[in-house]
C-alpha cells in the first residue's frame, strides 16, 4: 500500500492509504479530496449529515461507456479511464423515463453513473450498493430520493447507482438480436466497477452488500440466482419483492418488442432489422410507448411488466446472465448462494389501489365481472375452467366474504392485493431457498405505522400497517417525501435507527443481530432452515416469531396452488 497526503479539515488527519495505483495529488480546498482510483482521478465534496457529522460524496461516477447509438441494445461496455480530475459535485443524468409532468419525459440516453458516500477514506469499510425501485421504468440512484446520511453514520461505504429503464434497459425480442436485461446488466457492470476501484474510496471489495426494494428488489434477486456475481458481493437483501412477484419476469418479451417496432412504422418479420431501425430512434421517443404506473391494463401489476427481466437465449452474441426463469435458477440454478434478507411491509398493497382508486375508479368493477382476474397468471389456469371458478371464488369468499366488491370493501380489497402482488411470491421464495441453499436466510416483516411512514402520508392511506415503500424513510434520508419535519423525540427515530443497524450489521459480519445489543432490544433475528420457520416483526418494537408470517393467508394460498396449478409455474 502506498501513502497519499491529502488536506482535509482539520479534525481529520492528513493521510489517506490508497491502493497501489494512487499517486499523490495536490490539494487546495481542504473540503474537496482528490481520489485517484483505477478510473480516473475524482474531487469530492464534504456534506453535512448533521450536528458535527459530515460525510465525503463523489456523485457522477460514469462505471460504463454510454450506451448509446450502436450500444444501445447491447452488453454495458468497462469505461476507459477518464482524463484529468472528475468533478464529483453533481449526480449523473437520470436514466430516461417519463416526468412527473403528463406526456414529458426526463433524464438521458448516457446515465450509466453511481455515487460513492463515506464518512471516511481510510481502512477498508463495508459496502453497500443500493439498486432503486420504480417498476424498471423511474427512479434514480440520486440524493434527492436516497439520502446517504443514516447508512454512512453507521461505519459503511454506501453506493447508489443508475441502470438503465424502461424499452432502453428491458427490451428484449426473446432471440440473438436483442437479449434484454440490459438493466440488469448495468448493475452487474456497476458491481465490476466497484471490485475494481471501491478501496481507493476506504471501502472493501471482499465485503460487499447488495440491497434493493420492489423492482430493485427482484435486481437483486436475479443477481444472486446467476453465477455471474460470483466474486461482486457478498450478501444481499431483498425488500418487498424478489424475481417471483407476479410484475418481475417477462414471459412475452417477442410481443411487446413486436409492439414498439410496429409504432415506428417498422416489419416485424425480422427481429435482426427492426433492432437495427431502433437503434436510430431518438430515445425520448420510446417512452411514451411503454406501459408504465397505472396506465397499465386491470390487473396491473398482477401480471408481468411489459418491459423487465427475461430469460435470454442461448446463443446470444454477447454475455448472457439469465437463461432460465427464476423458479428453475432457485431450484437447479447456480450455486452462487449468499447470506440473504428478505422481507415486506404488512400492508404492501395500499400504495397500488390507494392510487387506483384515484386514477381508475373502475378497476373493481373489472373484476366482479371478470372473476378469472382473481387467479394467479403463474397458476397456469385457462380462463372459464372450473379450476378458476374455484380459485377465484375460495379468495373473494376469505377475503370479503363474496360480496361485490366496491368502495367499502377497500381495507379487504387492499389485503387481497397485497397477498397477490407480494405475500405469497416473497413467502415461496424463501422456502424455496431454505430448501435449496444452506447460506443464512432471514425473514422479516416490517409493520411499523409512524412518524417517517412518508409515502403513506402521500397517499392518503387511512388503513393501519406500512404500505409498499413505507421502509424507505427509515433507511434513507427523503427530502422529496417530507411533508413536514418529524420531532427529534418521535419513536420512528429509534426504529430508523434499528433498521440501519441491523442493514449494517448484516453488511459486516452476514447477520443482522450477530451479538444481543440495547438498540436491538438484545433480540436475536432467528434464521430460515429447510425445516425451521421464524421471522422478524419490525414493529414499534422487533419482536423474534418462531412461525411463519401471516399463516392462514398464506396456507390458503398454498393450498390453491396445490389442488389447482398447473405446470409449469411461472414462478
Amino acid at each position: 500500500m502506498s501513502r497519499q497526503k491529502v488536506n482535509f479539515a482539520p479534525h481529520f488527519v492528513s493521510f489517506l492509504l490508497l491502493t497501489s495505483v494512487a499517486s499523490v495529488i495536490p490539494q487546495s480546498d481542504p473540503n474537496r479530496p482528490i481520489i485517484d482510483c483505477p478510473a480516473g482521478q475524482v474531487q469530492g465534496t464534504t456534506e453535512s449529515c448533521g450536528l458535527f457529522c459530515t460525510y465525503y460524496s463523489f456523485k457522477g461516477l460514469p462505471y460504463a461507456e454510454p450506451p448509446v447509438g450502436s450500444l444501445r441494445f447491447r452488453n454495458p461496455v468497462a469505461r476507459t479511464r477518464w482524463a484529468g480530475v472528475r468533478d464529483g459535485t453533481n449526480h449523473g443524468p437520470e436514466c430516461l423515463q417519463v416526468a412527473l409532468i403528463p406526456g414529458q419525459v426526463r433524464g438521458s440516453e448516457d446515465c450509466l453513473y453511481l455515487n460513492i458516500y463515506t464518512q471516511q477514506l481510510i481502512g477498508m469499510r463495508p459496502v453497500m450498493v443500493w439498486i432503486h425501485g420504480g417498476g424498471y421504468a423511474v427512479n434514480s440512484g440520486n440524493s434527492v430520493d436516497f439520502g446517504p446520511e443514516k447508512f454512512v453514520q453507521d461505519n459503511v461505504l454506501l453506493v447508489t447507482i443508475n441502470y438503465r429503464l424502461g424499452v432502453l434497459g428491458f427490451l428484449s425480442t426473446g432471440d440473438r438480436y436483442a437479449a434484454g436485461n440490459w438493466g440488469l446488466k448495468d448493475c452487474l457492470q456497476a458491481l465490476r466497477w466497484i471490485r475494481n476501484n471501491i478501496a481507493a474510496f476506504g471501502g472493501d471489495p471482499d465485503n460487499v452488500t447488495i440491497f434493493g426494494n420492489s423492482a430493485g428488489a427482484a435486481l437483486v434477486h436475479l443477481l444472486v440466482l446467476t453465477d455471474a456475481g460470483q466474486g461482486l458481493f457478498h450478501k444481499a437483501i431483498a425488500q418487498s419483492s424478489t424475481a417471483l412477484v407476479p410484475y418481475a419476469f417477462q414471459t412475452r418479451p417477442r410481443m411487446y418488442a413486436d409492439r414498439i417496432a410496429l409504432a415506428f412504422g417498422f416489419g416485424t418479420d425480422s427481429t435482426s432489422t427492426y433492432v437495427e431501425q431502433l437503434r436510430t430512434i431518438p430515445a425520448e421517443q420510446f417512452i411514451p410507448l411503454q406501459e408504465g404506473g397505472f396506465t397499465i391494463p386491470v390487473p396491473r401489476f398482477l401480471r408481468p411488466l411489459d418491459f423487465g427481466l427475461v430469460a435470454e437465449p442461448a446463443d446470444a452474441p454477447e454475455e448472457t446472465i439469465i437463461r432460465q426463469r427464476p423458479i428453475d435458477l432457485i431450484r437447479n440454478g447456480p450455486a452462487h448462494r449468499v447470506p440473504f434478507i428478505v422481507g415486506y411491509t404488512d400492508l404492501e398493497g395500499a400504495f397500488f389501489t390507494a392510487v387506483e382508486n384515484a386514477v381508475d375508479p373502475t378497476a373493481k368493477g373489472q373484476f366482479n365481472a371478470n372473476p378469472h382476474l382473481f387467479v394467479p397468471f403463474f397458476w397456469n389456469v385457462g380462463e372459464g375452467t372450473t379450476s378458476s371458478n374455484q380459485i377465484s371464488s375460495a379468495f373473494r369468499q376469505h377475503y370479503w366474504q363474496s360480496q361485490p366488491l366496491d368502495a367499502s370493501l377497500d381495507y379487504e380489497w387492499t389485503v387481497y392485493q397485497t397477498d397477490h402482488q407480494f405475500l405469497f411470491a416473497i413467502d415461496q421464495t424463501v422456502r424455496l431457498h431454505a430448501q435449496a441453499s444452506a447460506a443464512p436466510l432471514y425473514y422479516y416483516q416490517f409493520a411499523y405505522d409512524g412518524d417517517l411512514n412518508l409515502y403513506k402520508k402521500l397517499f392518503g392511506v387511512q388503513h393501519p400497517g406500512a404500505i409498499h415503500t413505507d421502509e424507505l424513510p427509515y433507511m434513507f434520508h427523503i427530502p422529496a417525501a417530507m411533508l413536514e419535519p418529524v420531532s427529534p423525540d418521535s419513536h420512528a427515530n429509534t426504529v430508523s435507527s434499528r433498521v440501519v443497524r441491523m442493514w449494517t450489521n448484516f453488511a459486516r459480519t452476514g447477520n443482522p443481530t450477530p451479538t444481543q445489543e440495547p438498540l436491538l432490544q438484545n433480540v436475536l433475528w432467528p434464521t430460515v432452515g429447510a425445516a425451521s420457520t421464524g421471522y422478524l416483526s419490525i414493529g414499534h418494537d422487533l419482536v423474534a416469531v418462531s412461525q411463519t408470517p401471516n399463516p392462514t393467508r398464506m396456507n390458503l394460498w398454498y393450498n390453491l396452488q396445490q389442488t389447482y396449478a398447473n405446470a409449469p409455474f411461472e414462478i
